[in-house]
């Protein structure tokens, strides 16, 4: 698997229009590519990427926001958090973990840095996805306390 250079944080981001911006301040806890057919919908690509984080090292600097609570293939809730005036989808707070915030890497402003460690959701990915053969893959849901996506991740990143 290719990996790029981990930068230093704060990681900043925001919608397309520009009206919601966000600080992430803490070191990702991991890198993933999520296939599910929620996520390929929402994206309209074959995957989401997200970094998963530290839900006290996010900060919502401004921008009004919508709030939409969706029920996961796995069973588990989480508020989608999308920007009011332009629709896109910025981050998720899983509300069985309310500890992580899910940011969609795309809303970065730069995400040139980022491959996922690990892909979830695998047995509904797109035939036209990409998975590495050595980043870590589970076909469905990973485990609910993420430890699994984690550990891929400080294998690949440690400190």
């Amino acid at each position: 698997m290719t990996k790029a250079a981990l930068p230093d944080p704060p990681y900043r981001g925001g919608c397309l229009c520009g009206s919601v911006r966000y600080c992430y301040s803490g070191r990702p806890r991991t890198l993933i590519a999520c296939h599910c057919l929620d996520c390929q919908k929402q994206t309209g690509a074959t995957n989401l990427l997200t970094l998963i984080g530290d839900r006290v090292a996010f900060t919502h600097e401004q921008g009004d926001v919508v709030r939409y609570r969706k029920t996961a293939d796995s069973g588990r809730f989480a508020d989608y958090v999308r920007c009011a005036q332009c629709g896109v989808r910025v981050w998720h707070e899983p509300l069985a973990a309310p500890e992580y915030c899910f940011i969609a890497v795309g809303t970065l402003d730069d995400p040139s840095w980022v491959v996922p460690v690990a892909h979830i959701w695998t047995s509904r990915a797109a035939p036209s996805a990409q998975i590495p053969p050595d980043a870590y893959a589970t076909p469905q849901s990973p485990a609910a306390d993420r430890s699994d996506l984690f550990a891929a991740f400080d294998r690949t990143y440690p400190r």
